[in-house]
């Protein structure tokens, strides 16, 4: 399996913190948060990491070394992670685990998610429904639609910004965002909004619950500093 990391992006919300340093090299504990995702992928057994880079991303390079390798995305001023991720659709060649790099997760979590035999596979919580991440809908067992248009009161979860695809999905996946891409008004779109046309086509997307086992995206300054006393930065 290859796992991609989109750390791509700006981060604005995060400045003046993130003005001089991605927010994926914020420091969580002894590492930095991508550290922290490197890591927890070798201990799940996957060695074949992309990094998708744009933002600073000398910077990057210079922390994680050769133990990854990478793919810079030049036009990640102008657009959102869709095209981050269908930069390197030539990479998605197999099995494949998709990270935002602002997210921290148990290992735990990130196995079971891994492991999961289900074709499209998404972390998700549905124990606290905020507006501070990707909303989803879950009709008969498999999500029917995600994003940020569904309404908090509206929706079933979160996806915390972890999914693992099959190669038949990653095809699946690759082709849908040929088609936003080529069609050129999803310039400021997640990925996601191809999986939500999957999901109308009929294509069957799973999901795990994180339930007990901790997980935090970072998307503020108040994020930060909870995260930096939380059980992540004792890791």
């Amino acid at each position: 399996m290859k796992a991609i990391i989109l750390a791509a992006g700006r981060s604005s919300r995060l400045y003046p913190i993130t003005l001089e340093l991605p927010k994926c090299l914020l420091q969580i504990g002894k590492k930095k948060l991508i550290e922290h995702q490197v890591d927890w992928l070798r201990r799940c057994g996957i060695e074949d990491i992309l990094v998708v880079t744009g933002y600073l991303n000398h910077l990057i390079e210079t922390v994680l070394g050769s133990t990854v390798q990478y793919s810079y995305y030049s036009d990640y001023e102008n657009t959102n992670n869709l095209h981050t991720l269908y930069s390197v659709r030539d990479e998605m060649d197999g099995d494949t685990i998709i990270l935002f790099s602002d997210v921290l997760l148990s290992v735990n979590l990130l196995e079971s998610c891994i492991n999961s035999r289900q074709k499209i596979c998404l972390i998700i919580d549905s124990s606290n429904i905020t507006d501070k991440t990707m909303r989803i809908r879950i009709h008969d067992g498999l999500i029917c639609d995600i994003g940020s248009h569904i309404a908090v009161e509206a929706a079933d979860g979160n996806f915390i910004g972890v999914g693992k695809f099959s190669k038949d999905a990653v095809n699946l996946l690759v082709n849908q965002m040929r088609d936003l891409v080529d069609n050129n008004i999803y310039i400021n779109d997640y990925y996601t909004i191809a999986l939500s046309k999957l999901s109308l086509k009929g294509t069957k997307i799973g999901f795990i619950e994180s339930l007990s086992e901790p997980w935090v995206e970072i998307d503020t300054h108040d994020d930060y500093d909870k995260v930096i006393n939380s059980s992540f930065a004792h890791e």
